[in-house]
C-alpha cells in the first residue's frame, strides 16, 4: 500500500497523494511546503525603502497598505493557531517564547486565553 513518504500516513487517510520514483508525499506534506516557501519568499522579499514610499502616487500607497495589512492579519491567525495547536500538544509557553524570541511572560501574554 502506497504512503507519504514524508509523514506516512497511507494513500486512503489522505485528499491525495502525488507518486514519484520512490517517494510519495500527501496533500497536507504539499500544503506545508508550499506555506513553507510562501514564508521564505515573503521574509526575503526585500525591504520597503522609504525612498519607494516617496516615489509611490497616492492610490498605490493605499493598495499596497491594504495589501500589507491583509498579509500581516493573514500571518496573524496563523499565527495564532499554530501557537494553539502548540498548547493543545502540550508545549510549554517557554519553549513557544524561545521560538518566536521573546520571553514566556510576553508569549502567555500575547496569545494565552
Amino acid at each position: 500500500m502506497l504512503s507519504c513518504s514524508f509523514c506516512g500516513k497511507p494513500a486512503d487517510q489522505t485528499g491525495a497523494l502525488l507518486a514519484g520514483p520512490e517517494v510519495n508525499i500527501c496533500d497536507t506534506c504539499i500544503a506545508v511546503g508550499v506555506r513553507t516557501l510562501e514564508t521564505r519568499d515573503a521574509l526575503e522579499e526585500a525591504p520597503v525603502t522609504e525612498n519607494e514610499l516617496h516615489v509611490a502616487d497616492d492610490e498605490l500607497l493605499l493598495s499596497q497598505m491594504a495589501a500589507t495589512s491583509e498579509l500581516v492579519e493573514r500571518q496573524s491567525e496563523r499565527l495564532q493557531a499554530q501557537v494553539g495547536e502548540g498548547r493543545r500538544r502540550g508545549i510549554g509557553w517557554r519553549a513557544i517564547g524561545v521560538s518566536l524570541g521573546v520571553s514566556q511572560e510576553l508569549a502567555e501574554a500575547r496569545f494565552g486565553s
